[in-house]
């Protein structure tokens, strides 16, 4: 077996642990923190963008040193970050030391153990199958939602939030630490292999990644099988602005909507384990949406793909709107989890097919912080929204027209024929 379907096995494990024990855990905390530091849902709302703007920032020099060192330290890093901030958590008593460690710790440690370290070890790894790699890792986003907001809601009803943040610093230590350690390999060539098994590479300083260059400039640089883009070259690419500017509508959106949906459920006479499955269902549905638009994404056109990704989600939007009862929320979930899975996927897939597998990590991270203001507005506007009016309607209805502007934005791409640093 390629020895690349052992590092999406890897990276399967630190994106369920790095996205699934905050991002899809915040609903089950939310309730329980805002009532421990009295705030409104505003409040407990922001903790997600002081993780979302941290990320953003570091980003720019997480792609770099993605890209240039070793992966395999940089997310045991960010583990032993990320199990501290749960440690550190679990014994704050007021909001600003809540921002404080997810800002300081759990962000950092979250940005280093997945997501961009993730996606650019996977993209090294495979060219032709990258699509279907990328969705199969990315799974582990979805599975932790689906196991991870009904565990979490169990334990916190049964030990509180502290406990909780306990259990999960100790997971990450025992179990993702040891898994980055022992089963992450750089890249192909360190093993004497070449993306998607290949033929074998003698491992010289010709086949080997070559560093990316120093000197600022808008020039590409070519090395033998590669592309290489300086930041300057990659900001003054269209692409890089089209894929930059529809990913962050879709987070802007989705992010809102996975907080937000449990608190939603709940108001509308839910009972809490009920509502946590309505979470659950768009996990789940976004484990088939990830294996199906990647597998798309390697096989069509990757713009269509991305098009009929955001239609679903603002489906399913609309259908939470009009839900009446609770099968009608479940199947409303189904729909936009099917769509939300092909985003992750999709964003890695569009990147490699424009900047190549070299200028992965650089070019990712350069995107995060100009997707920033888009993306971190959705969660705390839907806090404000609810805040002032006593419902989510007016926020979800702004989110379904943010996926059509997605869909609009995505109507400049122009991919080249040939992936740089691809095979001819």
């Amino acid at each position: 077996m390629f020895f690349g379907w052992k590092i999406v096995v890897a990276t399967f494990v630190t994106h369920f642990i790095s996205v699934g024990f905050i991002f899809y855990s915040y609903g089950a905390f939310f309730k329980a923190l805002a009532a421990d530091f009295g705030g409104s849902r505003l409040g407990v709302s922001l903790g997600l963008s002081v993780v979302q703007l941290v990320t953003g920032v570091f980003a720019p020099l997480l792609g770099r040193l993605l890209d240039r060192g070793s992966i395999r330290e940089i997310m045991a890093l960010g583990a032993l970050l990320m199990a501290a901030g749960f440690f550190v958590g679990s014994r704050i008593s007021e909001l600003w030391q809540f921002y404080l460690v997810l800002g300081a710790l759990l962000a950092l440690g979250a940005a280093m153990l997945g997501g961009l370290s993730s996606s650019t070890l996977v993209a090294k790894w495979f060219v032709e199958r990258r699509g279907t790699a990328l969705g199969i890792t990315a799974t582990g986003i979805s599975v932790s939602g689906l196991v991870m907001a009904p565990v979490a809601t169990q334990l916190i009803a049964r030990y509180g939030w502290r406990l909780t943040f306990v259990f999960y610093g100790a997971v990450v230590l025992a179990v993702v630490l040891p898994v980055v350690w022992f089963m992450i390999v750089n890249r192909p060539e360190d093993l004497g292999l070449m993306p998607d098994g290949g033929a074998r590479a003698s491992k010289t300083p010709e086949t080997l990644e070559p560093m990316l260059p120093l000197a600022p400039g808008d020039q590409m640089i070519d090395h033998p099988g590669s592309f290489h883009w300086s930041a300057r070259g990659a900001l003054r690419d269209s692409n890089f602005w089209v894929i930059s500017m529809a990913v962050a509508l879709n987070f802007c959106a989705l992010g809102a909507i996975l907080t937000h949906i449990i608190p939603h459920a709940t108001d509308i006479g839910i009972p809490p384990d009920a509502a946590a499955l309505v979470l659950s269902c768009m996990a789940g549905m976004g484990v088939v949406g990830k294996v199906t638009f990647g597998w798309l994404a390697d096989r069509g056109d990757k713009r269509v793909t991305f098009w009929l990704a955001s239609g679903l989600q603002a489906l399913g939007v609309s259908l939470v709107l009009t839900a009446g009862s609770y099968s009608a929320l479940l199947v409303a979930g189904a729909i936009f989890g099917l769509g939300m899975g092909g985003l992750i996927p999709l964003w890695g897939a569009l990147i490699g097919a424009a900047f190549g597998r070299f200028a992965f990590g650089r070019v990712m991270g350069l995107m995060s912080p100009f997707m920033l203001p888009i993306q971190m507005v959705g969660v705390p506007l839907a806090g404000y929204i609810f805040d002032r009016s006593g419902s989510y309607e007016l926020a979800f209805r702004i989110f379904i027209v943010i996926y059509a502007v997605a869909i609009g934005v995505l109507l400049f791409l122009r991919l080249p024929k040939q992936e740089p640093g691809g095979p001819a």
